[in-house]
């Protein structure tokens, strides 16, 4: 049976590693540690909502005080919850080199997720206890030791040993269950055409731990981090065989991806994916003054066959006819040539809000057709210009707003994150009038995000509402029958 994809949603689970020790499995992993005296949580989680909900977890096997939130590195998914965790008492600590990043490649990182889609909120609260290379703490009978192995998905990465317990949470230096992103894509850091990842992790397994608690993904044991190493060492050996043969990008690209092993393509992808992979080795081997690899990259926003363009659009003359041909068109899946078709509709008819959201609205659906968290990226970056040109050539345009906060609240749903942008949105639009399927819309959207915050109750009395304004409108149906 195919799984709703609106019903409510559980927003993390606890895996019980030790007696003293849990997994909190999410988008992104924290890892909870348990001693005589208190608590320590390894990285705070992806938004404020979430670390929230990693606090009432834990209240769920301890009443001890949360001494520690440690950062293992300073990416935005491992600490944006510090604030939360400071607020009940917890010192943030990290190595000095992460609270550098935190502060130094904050702008580049945040512009870059914002183009990608992803609310962030206030930055991070930042470490209030630093150390260079390796310290320990100890939560009564149970020490940790925090050590920097060496360079892996970021130059900072800290692995925190318990020995107790015969566990080592890795961070972002072992991640399973999918495909690896192997360094921030504007960033010089992670898969960078060298062996410092494969020697860190190995000098992680000098250890010998029964567990390794990963960055992302279920527990890892010798299968998986075999598997990570495998993925390195494929990437790092075929990459760097096609530049020296004097390839361009694009036949580098075109030639493996191509010839991918089955044992390649068979893997999963939620964030990183093959490409990517590529673009990491190909920009460590390459000079360039811009950092990371994302300028390098392809769209994934197919593109569409000019003359097949041309037939379909040159005997156009009203918005309404691009926007039926487009529709038609893309009920084929093809989403480049109706992407196209909307965007030469968006050219002819610059002046109207009505192409850009339309615009705006095809390609939040057509980035359903990728898998990547990223790669969708593309999509959201291109909508969210379209929707602003609307809403600058008229400020109350309500479809717009509609179209705004709705696609706000579905990440929301998807991430367990805030609601309250997305809400404002959809408010505005219903101030300046909706009908039909729009005021559905409009009304499964604030249900979704009564259903993410938690309340059934008035997720249903919305969903009631959606379904009242359109009785054909699924997305109401489907989270009604949740």
């Amino acid at each position: 049976m195919t799984e709703n994809p609106f019903a409510p949603r559980q927003y993390g689970q606890l895996v019980k590693v030790t007696e003293r020790v849990y997994l909190f499995r999410n988008i992104v992993n924290s890892s909870i540690i348990i001693g005589d005296n208190g608590v320590a949580v390894i990285d705070t989680q992806v938004n404020q909502m979430m670390a929230r909900r990693l606090y009432n977890a834990i209240r769920t096997v301890t009443d001890k005080p949360i001494l520690y939130a440690i950062n293992t590195h300073y990416h935005w998914d491992h600490t944006n919850g510090n604030t939360i965790f400071h607020q009940v008492g917890a010192t943030v600590v990290a190595r000095e080199m992460t609270k550098d990043f935190m502060v130094n490649r904050s702008p580049r990182q945040e512009a870059f997720l914002r183009s990608r889609g992803f609310t962030l909120g206030d930055p991070p609260f930042l470490p209030q206890q630093t150390f260079t290379h390796e310290t320990e703490l100890d939560l009564g009978n149970q020490p940790l030791h925090l050590v920097h192995l060496g360079k892996a998905e970021t130059d900072d990465a800290t692995a925190i040993r318990i020995p107790a317990e015969e566990c080592i949470v890795s961070g972002d230096t072992v991640m399973t269950g999918s495909f690896p992103i192997f360094g921030q894509p504007v960033m010089n850091e992670g898969l960078m055409a060298n062996h410092d990842w494969i020697h860190t992790i190995k000098e992680l397994r000098t250890y010998t731990p029964k567990s390794v608690l990963p960055g992302h993904g279920p527990l890892a044991r010798d299968a998986e981090i075999d598997l990570l190493l495998r993925i390195e060492s494929y990437f790092l050996t075929e990459v760097r065989k096609r530049v020296e043969q004097g390839m361009s990008l694009a036949q580098l690209l075109a030639e493996m991806e191509a010839n991918f092993p089955d044992w390649i393509q068979s893997i999963a992808e939620v964030w990183g994916t093959p490409r990517y992979a590529i673009l990491r080795v190909y920009r460590g081997l390459i000079d360039d003054p811009e950092p990371g690899w994302q300028h390098l990259k392809p769209s994934a926003i197919p593109v569409a066959d000019t003359e097949k363009l041309y037939q379909k659009t040159h005997a156009l003359e009203k918005f309404e006819a691009y926007r039926e041909t487009a529709e038609e068109v893309a009920e084929g899946n093809d989403f480049g040539l109706a992407i196209a078709i909307l965007k030469t509709a968006t050219e002819k008819f610059s002046n109207l809000p009505d192409p850009w959201t339309v615009y705006a609205d095809l390609l939040t659906q057509a980035s359903r057709s990728v898998s990547s968290v990223l790669e969708k990226g593309d999509f959201f970056a291109e909508a969210q210009r379209a929707l602003n040109t609307a809403l600058e050539l008229d400020p109350d345009y309500a479809p717009a707003h509609l179209l705004r906060g709705y696609n706000h609240i579905l990440s929301a749903y998807r991430n367990g994150d805030e609601t309250k942008t997305g809400l404002a949105s959809i408010y505005r639009a219903l101030v300046n009038g909706l009908h039909g399927t729009q005021l559905a819309q409009a009304y499964f959207s604030i249900g979704l995000a009564h259903r993410t915050n938690g309340d059934e109750t008035l997720a249903r009395q919305a969903f009631a509402k959606a379904i009242a304004a359109d009785p054909r409108f699924m997305p109401a149906q489907l989270a009604n029958m949740a």
